[in-house]
Formats: C-alpha cells, structure tokens, sequence
C-alpha cells in the first residue's frame, strides 16, 4: 500500500517535544523526514521520550556553526519541501538558515518554527521549556489541586499541541502551494497551542458552602470521580439528561425526579444546598460497589463511566489493542518496545510504524550521497498560479458532530480557510444549550444548516451536500451513521473522492465501542487522571483530552486531504480520543525491559524532583528547573551554595536523585527569604530557567498581558445576541496568507442559504421547516 505523505521530504531541527512529534507524525505517514542533529547529537537522545518521537526518521549529522555543515546543509534546502524549525527564536538567524535566507534557495519551501513564548514580547527569549511556559502564563496557578497555590502540570499539553498545528499549518500550506506554487513561513508557539485549550472557563470542583439562586450542576455530578468500595475510584462520563437518568436508576435513585428540587437534574438546581444533598446521595451509592461491578451495570444500562488507568494498563486495554493504537517496535538501543500506535487509521493508506528512531548520523552518508547521484528536487509548481487569501480557500467540509472535540478540531480548519457546513438538529448542539461560554470556540466560521437526520428529506440533503464536498467528519456512536444514511459506504458511494473521518471516543472495535465518551474518559483510560494527581493521592479530572482530541483530528483531517489531493481517492479515517491523549503522553506510553522509572509529581503536586519543581519563596511562588549540568552549576551558585557541587550528596545527577528530598529543602530554605519576582529576575540573569508561577491567572494573562496582546493571542469580538467580548485567536500563523477569524453565528443561520445553493426552491425551503425538517431562521438571525 502506498502512504498519505508520500513523496514529502520535511527537514527538522528539533530540541523538544513539539518539533519532534510534528516530524514523527509527519514520517509515519509516509514523508522523508531528515532529522540534522549536531555532532553531540538531540540533548534528548537516551531518553524515553526520544525513542518515541523520533522513530520513522532519517538521522543526518552537521555542524551548522561551521563552513562546510552550513554548505551541506543548504544543498539539501532545494530538495526539500518542508521544514520545523524547533530552535529558540533568532537561532535559525543568526546560523543563515533563517526563512529568508532559505526560501532564496527554494522559494516553495514551507517552514514552521516552533517557539516557546513567541517571537514578539517582553518574554520572548524566556527559556521556552513546556513547564517554564505552564509556569509564567498562569496555567500552573489555575490549576486545582490538593493543597493552595500553584499546582504543578504533568502532561506536555503545549508541546503535544504546538506539534499538531505544525502539522496542520505545514500541510495546509502545501495544499496552498499546489495552488500558488509560492512556499510560506508559518509560526506557533507553546503560548499558541495553550489558548487552544481554553474551553471557557469549565469549574471541575465545586464549594462546599451555601449560595442563593438556582445553580447550574453539570461538571460535578455529571463528571463525578468516584470512590467506590474497593477504593479504587471511576470517572462518570453522563452529560447527557438521558444518560444522567440512566445512572441514577442504576444508583435506584430514579424517583427524586418526582421531586422539584431534582426534576431538572444534572443541569438546574433550585440552590447549592439542594446539589450537595444529591452530591452526598451520590457519593454514598457508588461506594456500595466494586469499580468492576459497576462498569458491568454502566455497560448494560448506557451510563457513561469509566476507570483510572495507569498508562501500563491502558496500552493493554481491549480498546488499545484492538483497534490497531499499540506497536511493537525494535529499538537497536533498548531492545523491543511496547509504543503508542498509530493515531490515525487509515483504509487505504495506512502509517508504517515500525522504523525505529535512528542512530546517531545514521543516514548521513546516504542522504548526502543521494543530492551527488540523483540530484532530487521538490516537486514543481503548478502551470498557472492562482491567488489565494487562505490556505484552505476552496476546501468544504460538511460536519456533523456535537460537544467539543470534532466541533473545535473544524474551527481550526475554519481558521485556515475551509468552508465548514455544520449539520445541527433543530434544537441544536448540545455545546449551545448548556456551555454558552464555550459554543463561541466550536461554532466560529461555521455555516450551520439545520436538518432532522432522522427524516428522509434530512438525509438527502446531507447527501446533496457531501456530493460536493472535499471531507465528511462526525462522532457519532457506531451504528448512528448506518441508521441515518450517513455511514462510509453510503456517503462515499456518492462521492468517491470523499475523505470521511470517524472522530471516536473509543474507536470502532473492541468490548466499549458503543460506550459513551467525553472529555473525562481518556483523561481516565490514558492515564493522565493519575499522572495529574500526585503520587498517592486520588485520581483528577481534567478537561483538557477534549481539545487535545481536537488537535489530533483537526491533523488528521489534513492528512488525509493531503493524501487525496496526491491520489486521487477518498477513504476511510479513524482517530480516537484515547489515542490522542497516548501521544500527549508518549513517553509514559512506551515499555521495555530496564526502562527507568517514569517520572511523577509528588504528592504535594510541586514537581518530578528537586531540580523541575514548585517552590514557595518569602513572597509568591517560583518554579525553577535545571535540565542540564550547567543549569545546577549556576543555580547552586546563585543561591551562594556553590559547595554544594562538591558535596558527595550532590555532586552527581545520580547522587542528587537518590538525595532529591534533602536537596529540595536546601533550596527551599535558600529561596525562602526573598520574593519569587526578585529570584525570577536573578536567577534568569545567572542563566537558570525559573519563574513566578502565580503572578497571574492563566485566563487573565492570555487575555489581558502586554505579551499576549503583542503575539496576537486575543481578539475582540461580539456575538449577535451577546455584545462583545474577548476570545482566544487563531493558533498559527501565516506569512503570505491570512487566517480566519469569523465570529460565532446563530442556530440555522446558514440553512435556506446552503438549501438554495444545492437547488432548493423557496416554496420547496418552506415545506421543510413546516415538516419540522429543517429550522431555517434565515441569513444573520438569531435564534437557538
């Protein structure tokens, strides 16, 4: 079989995370991608997280900083038809082998450069490490936890973001090219790929003290963690009322619907008082019971629910398994691996994952023996160039999808320039009627077309739509989309050319495919509900698996557009939230003989060890890390406890871990008598990586900083029935080609618009809505 990148030569220059997973996503689906590494090699080489993000690669060393590797370097720029460029900003630059000096070489080279802060701003060559950006923006202090002040933040949320819209952003500027024929420089940021996880302001806990008036009860009934009688705790999943009702007949509390104060149960309560007795009630039932006890009920009674896994547990999970998102790759350094599969499944052009990461130059001598032999060029440009003002101009794609990780993963593809027709039912996404906050994000830049799928006359409207269309995406439970006429087989029979991709929760195979899934079920399958936690402590639900699932799909949409466009064909797609949250959690997802303990927060949620960790100075907190020997070198003598570097209990990295809690409280006390600004300030000057993690509120910052206003990470806009108000913007962006940025619209105002636009008279329009098939409002009016 042949693969959907195919053809596509990408170079990388990676330091972290997000540039290498861009690269390996990029290489598992058929691109060459040619990793060059300086002569000491990846920093990250011998480590987990390396065996992981850089396997299906091309290794190739060159000393950048010389003559002859900068020569050798810029004679593979013509051959090449992308390139990540993950080094702090300036780097490239200041090396000549920044995008302007490259694209002289080869005009349609599309280059994406990852930062940590951005390329703008007072913080802009702050040392852009995943926990220093969690830290700075006020992620970290906005996190709940289970003690007061800042809690530390596990899972590379960021990077595993920042590398998804590499992908997305570099293949919808390929896509570009095949049009103008014109390359382009593309640049995200961690910061970037953090706004993409602001879901609106979701409240996970909730105060165990009294209030007036009626409150809203979703996220901590619906999204209970459990404790249940064998101590072991599950993750509800039922945001539905219908699955909510399931559950509390399962608990035999079905009759306190009868009572007022519960009628409107999970969404409205008449007072705080009234959802902390049902709380309690709660609480009580689900500790009568095994977790396997329960899953079993849940299973037969369509409740939503699941249990806290380790990572170890999770990739040998049914679902994991047997959908095809575990492989067995031979390491040459470490021997066989257990590793997170592929994340995408494809029908006619599968990932090859199996090549392990390379060696160090282990393609050097083939790679630039082949520019000698054969002289391989990028493909060339088209015969007559068009003019585009967004990437995707041209693209429609048609979604029916609710709730937030498909919806969200479209406006991002939206923000390039698609055209997304999103099919509602008459009352609406779910996402409208409960999360207001929350629906301005996922129904941005969308013509929403409202139609009863359970009608014939929906169906072949649908139908009409996807005849012209370029990709079909929805999430429903298997077996939906049979009964609706929305399936694979019907849809691509009307338009072969039709990539059609199935957003699951769980995928379609395996003993939990007809399960419901949200947000909370791969933060507990995948692993991160523990990891988030700290060591003994319970388990946490954290909302961020849904825009992290966004992010996958939205790169998989792009994919298989890419693969489209270079065969010819549509197919069949499939990504999972569950194999989402395994990539953000690579490393940890990765098993073989004699791996070293994976690392894990403390019970205190401070951080992995004494040197990337949360500290409590005089005035505020800091968080500081030392990732290399010389970072330890200049904190300990910032800290005026340079004897420390030769105290046998600290002298060695082996040393300090095994006196990890000792040295932790020699820091403490030494940071203890200043404020965490004033250690910021010093401590980044005697070239430590550290800063106050609770100056501000994550929200407040993305929206109201002189640095996010500088990188552009908030916009004003204004909702038609709502006034204005500030949002995140668009995530990457783009140098010759703009980005989208439409405002969210009302239910159905696209429908008797698009129904004209496929043939519909009006008199035809009017019928439908009089037979409750469509809801047409007409163009710009509010409703819903």
């Amino acid at each position: 079989m042949t693969t959907a990148l195919e053809g596509l030569r990408v170079l990388e220059l990676s330091t972290g995370m997000a540039s290498a997973m861009a690269g390996m996503l990029l290489a598992e689906y058929g691109a060459e991608v040619i990793k060059v590494e300086p002569p000491g090699g990846d920093p990250r080489r011998g480590s987990p997280a390396f065996i992981v993000n850089d396997r299906a690669k091309k290794s190739v060393v060159l000393d950048l900083k010389s003559a002859d590797g900068l020569e050798k370097f810029k004679s593979l720029v013509p051959t090449a038809d992308g390139l990540i460029d993950g080094l702090a900003p300036g780097t490239a630059d200041r090396l000549g082998i920044g995008y302007n000096a490259l694209s002289a070489i080869n005009p349609r080279l599309v280059y994406f450069a990852i930062t940590g802060f951005g390329e703008r701003g007072p913080l802009r060559d702050l040392p852009g490490y995943e926990s220093i950006v969690s830290a700075k923006s006020g992620r970290m202090a906005s996190q709940e936890g289970f003690r007061a002040g800042p809690i530390f933040t596990p899972t590379p949320t960021a990077s595993y973001g920042a590398a998804m819209l590499a992908v997305q952003g570099m293949l919808g500027a390929l896509y570009a090219r095949q049009k103008t024929g014109k390359g382009q420089r593309l640049h995200a940021s961690l910061l970037n790929a953090m706004t993409a996880y602001d879901m609106g302001g979701f409240v996970h806990q909730i105060s165990r003290n009294d209030q007036a008036g009626p409150v809203v009860g979703v996220m901590p009934l619906a999204f209970m963690t459990a404790l249940c009688k064998d101590r072991r705790f599950i993750q509800m999943a039922s945001r539905q009322p219908h699955l909510f009702r399931n559950w509390m007949k399962t608990l035999g509390l079905e009759h306190l619907y009868e009572d007022s104060a519960f009628h409107k149960m999970p969404d409205l309560f008449p007072s705080q008082q009234d959802m902390l007795a049902l709380l309690e009630m709660v609480e009580s039932k689900m500790k009568e019971r095994t977790v396997e006890e329960w899953l079993e009920l849940f299973t037969t009674s369509d409740v939503g629910g699941d249990p806290f896994l380790t990572t170890k547990e999770f990739m040998e999970h049914p679902q994991t398994v047997e959908n095809g998102r575990r492989s067995i790759v031979l390491d040459p350094t470490v021997g066989e691996t257990v590793q997170i599969g592929p994340m995408i499944n494809f029908s006619e052009t599968p990932a090859v994952v199996g090549p392990p990461a390379p060696a160090l130059g282990q393609h050097t001598a083939e790679v630039l023996g082949a520019l000698r032999t054969n002289g391989r060029t990028a493909a060339q440009g088209p015969a007559s160039p068009a003019s585009l003002r967004y990437p995707l101009e041209g693209v429609t794609i048609v979604e029916c999808a609710y709730f937030y990780a498909v919806p969200f993963a479209l406006t991002m593809l939206a923000e390039m320039g698609a055209r997304i027709i999103k099919v509602e039912p008459p009352e609406g996404d779910p996402m409208r009627r409960n999360f207001a906050s929350v629906y301005t994000k996922t129904m941005q830049g969308k013509d929403s077309v409202v139609l009863n799928l359970k009608s014939p006359e929906g169906q072949e409207i649908v139908h009409k739509l996807v005849a012209g269309a370029d990709i079909f995406i929805h999430n429903f439970r298997p077996g939906t989309p049979k009964r609706i006429k929305i399936d694979y087989r019907t849809l691509s029979a009307i338009n072969p050319r039709l990539v059609y991709i199935y957003g699951s929760c769980y995928g379609s195979k395996g003993p939990w495919l007809h399960r419901t899934g949200f947000h909370s079920t791969p933060n507990a399958l995948a692993g991160s509900g523990i990891i988030e936690s700290g060591l003994g402590n319970p388990p946490r639900d954290r909302h961020f698996p849904d825009p992290a699932s966004a992010l996958g799909a939205a790169a998989c949409a792009m994919i298989g557009l890419h693969s489209r466009e270079r065969t010819g064909k549509g197919q069949y797609m499939e990504t999972t939230m569950l194999t989402s949250m395994g990539y953000a959690l690579s490393s940890w997802n990765l098993e073989y003989k004699d791996k070293p303990q994976d690392l894990m927060p403390d019970q205190g949620q401070h951080g992995y060890h004494a040197l990337h960790r949360l500290y409590e100075t005089g005035d505020g907190w800091l968080f500081l890390m030392c990732p290399k020997e010389e970072d330890w070198r200049n904190l300990s003598e910032a800290l005026g406890l340079a004897s420390l570097q030769t105290d046998s209990r600290f002298s060695a990295a082996e040393e300090r871990r095994a006196n990890d809690a000792e040295l932790a409280r020699v820091i403490e006390v030494a940071l203890g008598g200043r404020s965490a600004a004033q250690w910021e300030q010093d401590l980044l000057a005697a070239g430590v990586p550290a800063v106050r993690a609770d100056g501000t509120s994550h929200s407040d910052f993305m929206l109201n900083s002189s640095h996010a206003r500088e990188n552009g990470l908030a916009v004003e806009d204004e909702l038609l029935a709502g006034g204005p108000f500030w949002r995140v913007s668009n995530c990457i962006e783009f140098s010759e080609l703009s980005s989208r940025s439409d405002s969210p619209r009302p239910l159905g105002w696209a429908t008797e618009d698009i129904l004209r636009e496929i043939g519909y008279t009006d008199r035809q329009i009017d019928d439908l809505a009089e037979k409750g098939v469509t809801r047409a409002v007409g163009h710009g009016l509010p409703a819903g």
